[in-house]
């Protein structure tokens, strides 16, 4: 099968090409050499007349680089390459060239496999950089004190901080309020110590785009990291969570505090691409909602019946302004009315349950028990993650929203998976207690009655 091949640089002299192969939107780097070994000078009558014998090798991207970088450097690798062909790298080679064959043809199953090995090595080989460095530099959001999300998907990352801070400031001038935050290597890859890359697991965040110091990038999913063998930490604990729920909040709250990076010059427009957004986001939400459990805090009373803790929540409501100073300064003395609200504390994941005293539990609740709690203990809702910059209070009017959404699911997508990131179950202690080992980087939730 031929290989489509798409040329960016040429060096006529030397009678080779560089560019990308492969069909369009997965193309690879690779480098196309004429003449590709000695036997057209030694033995000519080996080759077909009138043809332009020539080879399509695959370059790593680093070698591709060096038509912008060093030159010297490609044209010595042609020079290899057009007298010792590598079976490894070669992709395929002109059709009709040969009478005879000296080196096997690669069919593109090959090349598609070479192309697959090629790449799991180099992501490879990123995570072990990464995971090797003393400092790692991420995009912040200080709005929701979390990673920036990047395209509703990833975060960056990055090994060098002036790279950083000077992406950081070309986002600012776009009106993008970003600031760099700073990990240590303790921090991300030490044995029995709070892991980054654990954590962004655990709240869902799905891929980093990593920058090293040469400013080479690449995408790495995070589940990739946390299995590498060069990743130390926290690779047995589990730590219950609901990473959906968690992300869909994330991004949800990072557009409303930060939407300065949409164009605001037409009013009309502006506000159809913030509805736009606003209700896609909205609509994840509500997906990610609908299959959730949540960790509820619980207390155990001396007559041995547990009840769930309760938060109340109170908002001053000044009265309505009257005309005239005389009826003004009345307002002014007059007493605030006084708004309270009553939430089921709830919460998404082990890092955000966060007990202030030692007789609080927590229980797996899926959403549907948490429901029929509030309306039986008549309150306004739950609140997920009250300590949280995110946090996201629920009453019926979500309620309503997450049935609609299962009524069109059902008939839209009965066949259609549940959240698989969400853990069946919570791993209890080490040592079969409810407490906590002394070394354990985040807050245990243990429910042995958890079905």
């Amino acid at each position: 099968m031929k290989i489509g091949f798409k040329t960016t640089y040429v060096n006529d002299e030397l009678k080779y090409s560089v560019g990308l192969a492969g069909p369009v939107g997965a193309e690879d780097f690779a480098m196309r050499v004429i003449d590709p070994t000695h036997i057209i000078m030694t033995d000519p009558e080996t080759w077909t007349p009138g043809t332009d014998p020539s080879a399509l090798f695959g370059l790593t991207e680093e070698e591709y680089n060096w038509k912008d970088t060093d030159l010297e450097k490609l044209d010595e690798l042609a020079q290899k390459l057009r007298t010792d062909i590598p079976t490894d790298r070669l992709l395929g080679e002109s059709e009709g060239v040969r009478k005879k064959d000296r080196v096997e043809s690669i069919d593109y199953g090959k090349y598609v496999r070479y192309r697959k090995e090629r790449n799991e090595q180099r992501r490879n080989d990123m995570i072990s950089r990464m995971l090797a460095a003393d400092e790692l530099y991420c995009m912040f959001c200080g709005e929701t004190n979390k990673p920036y999300v990047f395209q509703y998907s990833f975060l960056q990352m990055f090994e060098d901080k002036a790279l950083a801070m000077e992406l950081a400031n070309e986002y600012r001038k776009r009106n993008i309020p970003l600031l760099v935050s700073h990990f240590t290597h303790d921090q991300f890859n030490k044995e029995n110590e709070k892991s980054v890359f654990h954590e962004l697991q655990v709240l869902g965040y799905p891929l980093i785009m990593f920058f090293d110091a040469e400013k080479r990038q690449g995408m790495i999913p995070i589940k990739e990291i946390v299995k590498h063998k060069d990743y130390v930490g926290q690779k047995n604990n589990l730590i219950y969570g609901n990473p959906h729920v968690d992300f869909a909040m994330t991004n949800l709250f990072q557009f409303l505090r930060t939407p300065n990076n949409i164009d605001r010059t037409d009013p009309e427009k502006f506000k159809e691409a913030v509805t736009r957004t606003l209700s896609f986001m909205e609509s994840r939400f509500v997906e990610a909602l609908s299959d959730a459990r949540f960790l509820v805090p619980t207390k155990a009373m001396p007559d041995g019946k547990v009840v769930p803790a309760m938060i109340k929540m109170s908002q001053k409501k000044p009265a309505a302004a009257a005309e005239g100073a005389e009826e003004a300064a009345k307002t002014e003395a007059a007493e605030e009315e006084v708004i309270e609200k009553n939430f089921l504390p709830v919460f998404t994941n082990g890092m955000e349950f966060v007990s202030d005293k030692d007789q609080f539990k927590a229980a797996v609740v899926p959403l549907d028990d948490i429901i029929k709690m509030v309306r039986e203990l008549k309150l306004d809702g739950m609140l997920i993650n009250m300590k949280s910059k995110c946090a996201m209070p629920c009453g019926e009017e979500r309620f309503t929203q997450v049935e609609k959404y299962r009524e069109w699911k059902a008939e839209h997508a009965p066949e259609a998976a549940q959240n698989e990131d969400v853990p069946e179950t919570l791993e209890p202690a080490a040592d079969g207690s409810d407490e906590a080992p002394v070394d354990t980087p985040f807050v245990p939730i243990v429910n042995k009655n958890n079905e």
